[in-house]
């Protein structure tokens, strides 16, 4: 089955604030979609790799849905986790991850939109994000313009990237 990028999202697409009982499936999630969809950043080297997912662990998964000013979401196709969104109480995408499985079926884009609803519902002007190599073309197709771009530490590209709302 193909998918067209600019597709619509599946009709079955539910978007939520993510709870307790989520932390395992949104953590394997981000971490498949890192492992899997950003080999043009990491280039499957190992401390890249590594140095990408350090953070991405069940407990501070646990700990960014229940910070206070924090929003994660996780969208769901049925009873499957399809993407994981975050955004911290002063604008900052802080997490936008697709399931391999659902890449370029409008997951992104509609958990995107939900996350600058929110922003825009707490009365921010604007919301800020550091993009991969990868999804650089998405954040732009989507309003968002670079401002500073630089290597992180692990040897990857980054850019700082921002949309007013």
């Amino acid at each position: 089955m193909s998918f067209s990028p600019t597709g619509p999202a599946p009709a079955n697409l539910a978007i939520r604030a993510a709870q307790d009982d989520d932390v395992a499936a949104a953590c394997a999630l981000v971490r498949r979609s890192i492992a899997e969809l950003c080999v043009a950043d990491h280039h499957n080297q190992p401390a890249i790799v590594e140095g990408m997912l350090i953070n991405k662990t069940p407990d501070n998964m646990k700990a960014w849905i229940a910070t206070p000013g924090s929003f994660v979401l996780v969208a769901e196709v049925g009873a499957m986790t399809a993407g994981v969104g975050g955004l911290t109480g002063d604008g900052e995408i802080s997490l936008l991850y697709v399931a391999p499985d659902f890449r370029f079926q409008g997951v992104s884009k509609a958990l995107l939109a939900a996350l600058e609803d929110k922003a825009r519902s707490l009365g921010l002007p604007n919301c800020a994000l550091v993009s991969t190599d990868t999804a650089q073309r998405f954040f732009t197709a989507r309003g968002y313009a670079g401002y500073d771009a630089e290597e992180d530490d692990f040897g990857m590209d980054a850019t700082s990237m921002t949309k007013a709302l």
